[in-house]
């Protein structure tokens, strides 16, 4: 059996020079997704592309009211059948818009991740092309505990994705 503090000593020595030599910088990928003119727009499409069905729901929601409020207010009012007949309306009704909210969540979930995901690639490309022209060996993101405000590059990539998103990009 091969000992094996030689190979974790080396391992060591190894971050250290590497560490000595590397330059190492940090994003705020939160910070990013949140700011950045791309999420915004992304934002804007989801709606825009949603806004219609989601009026429709809210006309079928309002419909639904209305009959409920007709139902308590007049069915005393009205014949055993017709009540009937309204009480089986709304319960329709009530399914097909539960139903639909359901849908158009799931159609807005969907459609938010791919667009969330357009973004987040957009970002790495943007991060990795920065890295590459200012000589980083490594960019660290979210999952650290601490990082020196020296290192920390999350404002020059927001404007790289401001200057891209103006120009078209």
């Amino acid at each position: 059996m091969k000992p094996i503090f030689p190979f974790f000593f080396g391992l060591i020595l190894l971050a250290g020079v590497a560490h000595a030599e590397g330059k190492i910088g940090y994003v705020d990928m939160n910070a990013l997704i949140n700011n950045s003119p791309q999420i915004l727009d992304a934002n804007r499409t989801l709606t825009a592309e949603f806004e219609d069905q989601n009026n429709k729901i809210s006309q079928q929601a309002s419909d639904l009211k209305l009959l409920e409020d007709s139902i308590s207010k007049e069915g005393n009012f009205m014949t055993p059948d017709k009540l009937a007949e309204l009480q089986e309306r709304a319960r329709i009704l009530d399914r097909q818009v539960r139903r639909a909210k359901e849908d158009l969540k799931d159609a807005i979930t969907i459609r938010n991740s791919q667009l969330v995901d357009e973004v987040q690639n957009k970002i790495k490309r943007v991060v990795a092309t920065y890295a590459e022209q200012n000589g980083y060996d490594a960019i660290l993101i979210n999952a650290i505990l601490y990082a020196n405000e020296k290192i920390d590059i999350t404002d020059e990539i927001l404007l790289q994705l401001r200057s891209d998103y103006s120009s078209g990009q």
